[in-house]
C-alpha cells in the first residue's frame, strides 16, 4: 500500500508542479468559486445539496487530469491539460445557469445539459489519457466511465430526473472509489491474459509479435501529489480572500470594516497555517507517509469543499458586519469551521499525529464551540462571530507551534514498499 509522500521508487527524481499544472489548478478553482452562485442568496438544504453535487463533479474532473499529470511526469502533454481546462471552464460557466434553473425555479434546462455534456466529455477524455495497458494502482476510478452512464441518460430527461441521475452517477463513482482496488484489477486482468486459451470465452487480442497485450501497474508520485493537493487548498483559500476583498470594496469604510476584514483574513490565514504549514498535502494534522493515497484524496475533497463555503458568509459579514448573520448564514459559517476541525481530528487520528488529550481538546474547542456559537449566538453581530471563530483557529495554530509532534510508531516510520507490477 502506497501512502501519501511515500516514495514508490527510491530512484525517482524530485519534481514540482509545472506552470501548465498551476494554470490548470487556477481554472479548476475558478469553477469552485462559481459555486457561490449556488449558496447565495437563499441558503437551504436544496442549495447545499446542489453545491455538493456540482463540487464533486468539478473535483472528480480535476482529479482525473491531476493524476494523469502526476503519473506522466515529463511526458505530460500540455495540449491535453488545455483540453481538460476548457472542459472545466465550460462547467464553471454553466454553474450560474444551473443554479438559476434549479433554485430559482427557471424553465431553461439548457445550462444543465451544457454542464452534463462538458462533464461527460471531460471525464471520458481524461480516462483515455493513460498509456495502453496501464492500471493506476492508487485511484483507478479515474480510468473508468461507469459513473457517467446516469449523466448520459440525463440528457433526455426533465430537470428533476436530471439531478437524480447526476447524484446517482456521482454516488456510483464514490462507491467505486471505495471498492475498486487497482492491484486487484491488475491481478484479475493478468490472470485472464495468462489463462489457457480454452478457459476464455473470447480469444485474446494479439499484441506485438503475437505476445498479447501487456498490462502493468502505475503508481503516483506521492511527493508531487502532496504538493498538488496543498496548492489546490492554497488557491481555494486565496479565492476566498479575493471574495472578501471584493465585498469590502463595496462596503462603507470605517473601523468596523477594518476589524471585520482583519478577523476574516486571520480566519483564512489560520486555516492556511493549519493545513499547509503544520499539515501536509493541504490537510490539517496530517503527517507524511501515514495515510493511504486514496484516503488522502478523499479527505482533500472534503476539506476543499468545506473551505470553499466559508467565503460566502464572510463576504456577507464584511458588508453588514454590525448586523447578526441570518440563521442559514450563521450555520454555514459555524458549521464549515466545525466540519474543518472535524476532518482535522479524523486526519490526526488516522495519521497517528494526535493523542487522546489533543483529540479531545480539538473536538471541544474546534467542533463543539463553533456549533454552540451557531446555536446560541443568534443576537451576536456577524463581526463578533467571525472574531470568535478567528481566535479559535489562531489558538489552534498557536498550540501547533508549541506542542511537540507525536512520533510515528515503527510500523508507520517504515511503511511497506509500494506494490510492484509488470
Amino acid at each position: 500500500m502506497v501512502t501519501i509522500d511515500q516514495e514508490a521508487n527510491d530512484t525517482r527524481v524530485e519534481r514540482h508542479a509545472s506552470w501548465a499544472e498551476l494554470f490548470f489548478d487556477l481554472v479548476a478553482v475558478a469553477g469552485v468559486a462559481a459555486l457561490a452562485h449556488v449558496l447565495g442568496p437563499e441558503l437551504d438544504a436544496a442549495a447545499l445539496s446542489l453545491y455538493a453535487l456540482l463540487f464533486l463533479a468539478l473535483w472528480l474532473s480535476w482529479t482525473t487530469f491531476m493524476l494523469y499529470g502526476n503519473v506522466a511526469a515529463g511526458q505530460t502533454r500540455v495540449l491535453r491539460l488545455m483540453v481538460g481546462m476548457f472542459g472545466l471552464g465550460v462547467m464553471a460557466a454553466s454553474v450560474p445557469g444551473v443554479a438559476h434553473t434549479v433554485l430559482g425555479h427557471g424553465s431553461d434546462i439548457l445550462p444543465l445539459n451544457v454542464f452534463a455534456i462538458a462533464y461527460i466529455a471531460t471525464r471520458v477524455y481524461g480516462s483515455k489519457l493513460w498509456q495502453r495497458g496501464a492500471v493506476l494502482l492508487d485511484f483507478p476510478v479515474v480510468q473508468y466511465s461507469a459513473g457517467l452512464l446516469p449523466w448520459f441518460a440525463s440528457l433526455w430527461t426533465g430537470e428533476h430526473w436530471k439531478l437524480g441521475l447526476w447524484a446517482a452517477g456521482v454516488g456510483l463513482d464514490l462507491i467505486l472509489i471505495l471498492v475498486l482496488s487497482g492491484s486487484s484489477i491488475l491481478k484479475r486482468v493478468q490472470s485472464y491474459l495468462t489463462a489457457p486459451e480454452r478457459t476464455r470465452r473470447r480469444p485474446r487480442a494479439a499484441g506485438p509479435a503475437g505476445t498479447g497485450p501487456v498490462m502493468h501497474g502505475v503508481s503516483v508520485d506521492p511527493a508531487h501529489l502532496a504538493e498538488r493537493l496543498g496548492l489546490f487548498v492554497i488557491i481555494v483559500l486565496g479565492e476566498s480572500v479575493l471574495q472578501v476583498v471584493a465585498a469590502a470594496s463595496e462596503a462603507q469604510y470605517g473601523i468596523g470594516l477594518l476589524a471585520t476584514a482583519i478577523a476574516s483574513f486571520a480566519l483564512l490565514a489560520g486555516m492556511f497555517g493549519l493545513s499547509v504549514v503544520y499539515g501536509h498535502a493541504g490537510l490539517p494534522h496530517l503527517r507524511a507517509g501515514r495515510v493511504p493515497i486514496r484516503a488522502a484524496l478523499g479527505l482533500h475533497c472534503l476539506i476543499t469543499g468545506v473551505v470553499a463555503t466559508i467565503a460566502l458568509p464572510l463576504s456577507t459579514v464584511v458588508q453588514h458586519g454590525s448586523d447578526p448573520l441570518p440563521g442559514p448564514g450563521r450555520w454555514l459559517l459555524c458549521g464549515a469551521v466545525a466540519a474543518y476541525f472535524t476532518l482535522g481530528v479524523a486526519t490526526g487520528v488516522a495519521s497517528h499525529s494526535s493523542d487522546l488529550l489533543r483529540t479531545v481538546s480539538r473536538l471541544i474547542t474546534g467542533v463543539v464551540a463553533p456549533l454552540l456559537l451557531g446555536l446560541l449566538a443568534t443576537a451576536a453581530s456577524g463581526r463578533t462571530l467571525v472574531l470568535y471563530l478567528a481566535l479559535t483557529v489562531l489558538a489552534h495554530l498557536w498550540f501547533e507551534r508549541r506542542l511537540t509532534p507525536i512520533q510515528a510508531a515503527a510500523t508507520d516510520e517504515a511503511p511497506p514498499a509500494a506494490p510492484s507490477a509488470s
